[in-house]
């Protein structure tokens, strides 16, 4: 006999087949918004569900390493769920967490902030403050951007072009939400329309007028620490600066502003709107970012990176590292990206302070400031 037929019978796992049901428990919520349970070992995503909660769901997708399902039922729920108001509400691809009570979420976003600092980033005990809340969960959004398909307006659905028709969006400011409505009796023909407040701001600004506000403060109390005994001052570059958002309320602070933006557009209009002290260069960061750091005293420079989800080309980490400032405030919208640019900066600089606010409630997105100073 071979050693095969010597051994006792192992039975195969079972193969989990999509359109199968399968009752789990939810370990997890993950960046993106999604739940997380283990099947046979794989990880499994499910929307609409809450860390700490055993479901029914219905498989979707199979992939070698994890798995999509549907929620059917919630056979113990979580202490926090709540009935989402929205009618659509993990149809319409834009909110993740209506179903959480608005505490809840907070928490949710300053864990997965803090586990991708610490997984991604390689930080023991990443010193992520509490998450600063909306003052409003709804009725916050200053602009939406409405689909038409086939005389049926809303919003896409996750990943995909298909538009689910809605009659009113709960996360648009009231405002907003009037443009919509006369927008739905128009009754428009097929396109795409962007319905914002009438305020005119020029170039990009944040989504959330009130969490915005306390995004500026934030900064500005982290551009220049309250410790006056060594106060930073000089020179400011703000890099991704857009048309000036940061640059114009912080000029004050500094002898010299430099903001660089690749449009264009968004340098014309800070130019128009600047002090004597602030200078805006159009180009891409990591091509402009050595040239502007080297115009100052680097022991007297602080460094403002807003970039988009993308984080940092490697050029602009490079072009830190050459030319270090004495400090880096870094205005993030992707914890993932932070974390790996965090990692990157770690050869000359540790993170101090990480402050989350909560720009996109009943969303996925989580918005941060951390500081940076040499190691």
């Amino acid at each position: 006999m071979t050693n095969q037929e010597n051994s006792p019978e192992i039975s195969a796992t079972p193969k989990i087949r999509v359109g199968q049901e399968i009752v789990m428990e939810i370990n997890d919520i993950g960046f993106g918004g999604r739940g997380v349970g283990r099947v046979n070992g794989m990880a499994c995503f499910v929307p609409g569900v809450i860390e700490g909660e055993k479901v029914r769901v219905k498989i979707a997708k199979v992939k070698s390493r994890m798995m999509e399902a549907w929620l059917l039922e919630v056979l113990e729920p979580s202490p926090c769920r709540i009935e989402a108001p929205c009618p659509v509400f993990l149809q319409c691809g834009g909110c993740s967490y209506q179903h959480i009570d608005y505490p809840h979420q907070l928490h949710v976003k300053e864990t997965q902030l803090r586990e991708a600092l610490r997984r991604l980033g390689g930080l023991i005990d990443p010193p992520v403050a509490a998450m600063i809340p909306s003052p409003e969960p709804y009725g916050y959004r200053n602009r939406i951007a409405v689909h038409v398909r086939d005389g049926k307006a809303g919003f896409f659905a996750e990943g995909s072009n298909r538009v689910v028709p809605v009659s009113k969006c709960l996360i648009a400011s009231p405002e907003v939400d009037a443009g919509f409505q006369d927008l739905l009796k128009e009754r428009p023909r097929d396109g795409d329309y962007l319905i914002g407040e009438k305020k005119r701001y020029g170039g990009f600004r944040q989504v959330n007028n009130a969490v915005a506000e306390i995004l500026k403060k934030t900064v500005r109390e982290a551009v220049r620490p309250s410790d006056e005994a060594n106060p930073i001052s000089g020179l400011l570059v703000d890099a991704y600066c857009g048309a000036g958002f940061f640059a114009h309320e912080l000029q004050s602070l500094f002898t010299k502003v430099i903001g660089i933006e690749r449009s264009i557009a968004s340098v014309a209009m800070a130019s128009r709107q600047a002090a004597e002290n602030e200078e805006y260069l159009a180009g891409d960061v990591e091509l402009k970012l050595g040239e502007a750091l080297g115009a100052g005293n680097s022991e007297e420079t602080v460094l403002l990176l807003d970039p988009p989800s993308e984080g940092l080309a490697e050029l602009a980490t490079e072009a830190i590292l050459n030319k270090p400032p004495a400090r880096i405030v870094y205005v993030s919208c992707n914890p993932a990206t932070l974390a790996r640019d965090a990692k990157r900066l770690a050869e000359r600089y540790r993170i101090i302070q990480v402050t989350p606010l909560d720009m996109f409630p009943q969303t996925a997105e989580i918005e941060s400031v951390s500081v940076f100073e040499p190691q």
